[in-house]
Parts: structure tokens; sequence; C-alpha cells
């Protein structure tokens, strides 16, 4: 049963309400809506069950707003003491014992992205899926700010998003990479909604498949009419996630031509289509970022360009200057003939598919991290037929090497060199090692750098797939200048 909070109350309720807000986490999401609270006339108090020092980032981040602390295991009942309205921040889950607490109590529970689309007066653009969700956002960024309203861009991508509510006006329009914890208990949708794809994601929070595809699903379930969704028509999962839904369907596809939508043609042109008439917008080798997927990505990005009123020729070059986002299939450098790629936000299995087929070159892989329960056999088979080895880290390794060793048995089976190292400094330095002139080495881990829920570190304590991007940057351009890795 899917949990909505979605309570109605604006701006001025929240004057001189006791509010909680439980979570508190890196402070991204808290620090901006414990500012808009207090901007707003509430009492704040913002309770974590670990401890001070734990939570000494989101605390730096919160600077000297006035709120309240509570800190450690007993934080939760003594913050749902005696609020009037209680918040939850992303990742925490809706049927966690002191959210049911809140509940059970009458208190009212609510987002800050729920809140937000409650009060924003402009359009919505939401983008949401398993892979491509930053990507396909930066893309149609770029689209719109080339188009008549002022773009402000948030959610799952930057700072929070509410903290930008006081400079929102209806003339503009509001941008919103958008994630399965974000959308799962919203009880609204956006003006235009852009679905990239469906795959395994998050078991670990979701518990199934078919849970995390509700969740993303709110995306478009109470869209009215008059609003659009974008969806990927070569994704079944998603094309069924509309089914219900009252939006009008634009499409988009590289493999057919929907009459309201876009398309990639047999030439390698990306096409627009009205309903009236075809649109040619560039050449797919235009694109300055690699991969079919990406082609995909900028099909979703020219339609809601389209939705919102960009014309074609400002869409096209839009997507001609995009240079691609760090960490996504980043090109580091190339040493002695092999090409090292940075694809750090590859944290799921068909994220690391998606770019081993970027790539004319043989691939040696580093995978691993932390695991978000979802199998890792696919990828295997495919690593055991066109990978030259696989380099693993992070706890999630064992499960990975059991996946890679099921899919290489046999005595007809291919051989794939598998590497267990301490690190990512070690992995580098396998890779380099297991590479030949010609090859491509491939961070693309399909795992998370830490747990989003636990919080759990892997070996070489990384606190985002950033930073794990950033670290193995570093250590490629050392090893370029002739250094260790």
């Amino acid at each position: 049963m899917t949990v909505i909070f979605d309570t109605a109350i604006t701006r001025e309720e929240l004057r001189g309400k006791r509010v909680t807000i439980v979570g508190l986490g890196k402070g991204r999401t808290t620090a901006g809506l414990a500012q808009f609270l207090v901007k707003s006339g509430a009492q704040v108090t913002v309770s974590d069950a670990r401890s001070r020092e734990e939570n000494a980032e989101g605390i730096a981040r919160l600077g000297d707003t006035p709120i309240e602390f509570v800190f450690g295991p007993s934080s939760d009942d003594m913050a749902l003491a005696d609020p009037e309205l209680v918040f939850v921040i992303p990742g925490i889950r809706p049927r966690s014992a002191t959210i049911l607490r809140a509940l059970q109590r009458d208190i009212p529970v609510l987002t800050e992205i729920a809140l937000f689309f409650r009060l924003c007066p402009a359009p919505i653009v939401g983008v949401t899926g398993t892979k491509g969700k930053t990507t396909t956002t930066t893309m149609i960024e770029r689209i719109l700010q080339r188009g008549p309203r002022r773009v402000v861009t948030g959610g799952n991508i930057g700072r929070s998003i509410i903290q930008d509510l006081d400079t929102i006006t209806k003339n503009d329009v509001v941008l919103l990479e958008l994630s399965s914890f974000q959308l799962e208990t919203l009880g609204m949708s956006p003006h235009v909604a852009v679905i990239t794809n469906v795959s395994e994601d998050h078991i670990d929070h979701h518990g199934t498949r078919e849970s995390y595809i509700a969740a993303k699903r709110n995306i478009v379930a109470w869209q009215g009419p008059k609003d659009i969704a974008v969806i990927n028509l070569d994704d079944p999962a998603v094309v069924a996630m509309h089914t219900g839904s009252a939006s009008e369907a634009r499409g988009y596809s590289l493999t057919m031509r929907p009459r309201h939508g876009a398309f990639l043609d047999p030439s390698g042109r990306l096409v627009l289509s009205d309903g009236a008439q075809q649109i040619p917008l560039i050449e797919a080798r235009e694109l300055r970022v690699v991969g079919r997927h990406n082609i995909a990505n900028a099909l979703a990005a020219a339609v809601a360009g389209q939705a919102m009123g960009v014309p074609a020729p400002q869409i096209a070059g839009a997507l001609r200057e995009f240079e691609g986002v760090t960490h996504r299939l980043q090109r580091v450098d190339e040493i002695a003939g092999v090409l090292w790629v940075d694809d750090s936000a590859a944290t799921t299995p068909a994220a690391t598919l998606s770019a081993l087929d970027a790539f004319d070159r043989t691939p040696v892989l580093i995978l691993g991290g932390v695991s978000k329960g979802v199998d890792f056999a696919p990828l295997a088979r495919e690593l055991s037929r066109r990978a030259r080895a696989a380099v693993l880290i992070g706890p999630a390794a064992d499960d990975i090497a059991s996946a890679l060793d099921a899919a290489t048995a046999g005595p007809r089976a291919p051989h794939l060199p598998i590497r267990r190292v301490a690190g990512l400094a070690d992995a580098v330095s396998a890779a380099q090692a297991l590479a030949q002139p010609g090859d491509v080495v491939l961070l693309s881990p399909a795992c998370a750098a830490r747990e989003d829920i636990t919080r759990a570190k892997t070996i070489d304590a990384f606190n985002s797939a950033d930073e794990r991007g950033e670290r193995f940057v570093a250590l490629v351009r050392e090893l370029a200048k002739g250094g260790p890795a």
C-alpha cells in the first residue's frame, strides 16, 4: 500500500507551528527546508539517530539557523513529543517506526518536495528514471535556458529547491530531477514529466522491483489532461507506467517513429515530430556525449523542450553544445594507448551495461562499492563475453565475484581475470597492469559509494559517487605524470 505524505497547507499556516524534521544526513535537503520553515515563522527541531559528531557536515550546513537539535538513539521519541507537523527527508523509509508513530498520533507528515509542489507558482518539469536522470535534466536545463522563461533547477540535483521559492514567479519554469525516494510519497505530479527508463535500483530501500516502479510512477500518476508525459517507447516498463494517467503521452524512441515526440531516423538524425510535421534537429554524431543511451536522453530532452515552447533551432543548438556531466562517461586521459573513463555515477548494473555499449574498445572494469540489493547476474554474463578483466572493490566485491564466477563456470565458458583489491588506488594499479593498448579502463562501479539509509561507507570512506569519481580522476592524472596510482 502506497503511503502519501501530501497534507494541504499554505505558507501562512506554517507560522508558529512546532515542526520536527526527521533526519539530517549531509544536510542538503534538511538545511534548505529548515531555513525555509524558520523564515516562514515555524519553530523547528531536527532529529537524527546518529550522534552530533556523525552529523557534523549537516550541522555545518545549517550554520546559525535558529533551530533545536536532538541526536542519538532516543532522538525520535524526544522529537515526536509535541510537534504539530513532521517532515521526513528523502531516504527515510515511509514505514519506519518513527513515521508510523507520527501517523498513528494523527500528526501530519510531509516532505520538502511535496511542500514545494503545493506552494510553487511556476510550471514544473520533472525528470526521473533509473539512469540518465542527471544528464537528461542538465540537457533540458540547457534547452530551457534558450527559451522565454527563466529556469530554476533543483530536486535531486544540487541544493534544496524550496530555498528558491521566494524568488520564483509564475513566469519562470522549475526543472526538478526526482528520485524514487522523493516520488514515493508524493501525491502530485509535474506539468511535464519525463521518464528515461526503469530497471532494478534501490531494492534495499523499496523491498521489491514493483514497489520501486510504483514510486517512480507517481511522476505521472497525478497528472491531468493538460499535462504532458514524455516516455521512452523503447522501455516497456516505462510505457506501462503511463497506463491510467490522464496526461497526454509524447514518446521518444531509437527504433520507432512516434507521431508526437522524437526519434532517431535511419540516417542517424534526431527528429522532432509534432503530429503535423517532422523537424530534423541534429546528426547523432554531432552530440558530444557518447553512447546510444545519450542519444535517447537527447531525444527526451528535445521533447520536453518542445513541450515548454522552445523552438526547434534553439533545441538543436543546446544539444549540439552540451558537453556532458562530470562522472558520467567522462574521458579522463589516454595513457599508453589505454583510454581511462570516469563513470562513477553508474551506481546500478544497468548503468554499467550502458557504459559498455558506449565504447568500441575492450573494457577493463573497476566495479564495486555498496550494493543496492540488485541482481549482478545479467551484468556478469555480459562482462564474461566482452571484458578483458574485472577489478573489484568495496563490500559488494563478494557478490559481484560470485556472479562473475557463475557466468564463467563450465568448460566452454570464457575466462575472465578477476582481481579483488583493497581500495581505489590499488584498483587503478591493477587495471593498468591488466589493460592492453586499445582498451578502455572504466570506473563504472554498478554500486553506490555509500549506503543511502545506513550511510555505511566503503573502505575508501567515500561520501558520494562524485567524491569517488574525483579520487579516480586524481589517481589517473597522477598515473599520466608517471607517478604511482
